[in-house]
């Protein structure tokens, strides 16, 4: 056979083979899957599925994450974003202490405008500070309405009370605090000329009569 022929006869065999090979692919599917074809894209299509699903999920969280991070304050454009999160800080009001207040404070609080807040500051003054928010009852023209109003916006520490020593506080300044006047002033100075200083005592006044149990907690908190 020569060559030409040879050749000729070559190109139509193989294009035959291909067609017979597809022709069986067609007409007998089961015994290809017995080689592992069909078992491998049946494999391999859950998992197609499983990066299909990931995949948008992961990009949806990405679009919610960016419209959130594009809402808040402080929040940057380009590279610096991140540094606008982490340094955000949401502003929490915080509760107004009564010793330390000033009048800029106090009028901050519900129903107290500048005349409560002069009024409120002058008898902190002659108390010697707040040891709890109902104290504020006592000073002119407060009432529990306007109490109730705040009250939960202030709070008294009570280390910021100005306390008088038993031992060695005179008449006069027992006298001009507010709860003891000049009558109890100088009952209390002759019970401690009486027994001595280490006795005088807000435990050792009220056991014998001289404070009784309202005065015992009320003037406790400015003596020691």
């Amino acid at each position: 056979m020569k060559w030409g022929n040879r050749h000729h006869y070559t190109i139509h065999a193989s294009g035959i083979a291909c067609i017979l090979v597809l022709f069986s692919l067609r007409v007998f599917p089961g015994r290809w899957s017995s080689f592992g074809y069909k078992q491998i894209w049946q494999a391999s299509s859950p998992f197609q599925e499983y990066c299909r699903t990931f995949t948008e999920s992961h990009i949806k969280e990405d679009t919610i994450k960016k419209a959130a991070r594009s809402n808040l304050p402080g929040a940057k454009t380009g590279n610096k974003s991140n540094q606008g999160l982490d340094t955000y800080n949401p502003f929490v009001p915080l509760k107004i202490e009564l010793n330390t207040a000033d009048s800029a404070e106090l009028v901050k609080l519900y129903g107290i405008g500048p005349y409560y807040a002069v009024k409120i500051l002058e008898y902190r003054d002659k108390l010697g500070g707040f040891a709890v928010p109902e104290q504020l009852l006592e000073v002119y023209g407060m009432d529990r309405e306007r109490l109730k109003g705040f009250y939960d916006d202030v709070f008294a520490d009570t280390t910021f009370i100005r306390k008088m020593d038993l031992k060695t506080v005179t008449e006069d300044q027992l006298a001009s605090h507010i709860y003891i006047g000049r009558y109890l002033a100088r009952c209390i100075i002759r019970y401690r000329e009486t027994t001595n200083p280490d006795s005088c005592t807000v435990t050792n006044l009220l056991r014998d009569s001289i404070f009784t149990k309202e005065q015992a907690a009320k003037i406790g908190w400015y003596l020691y």
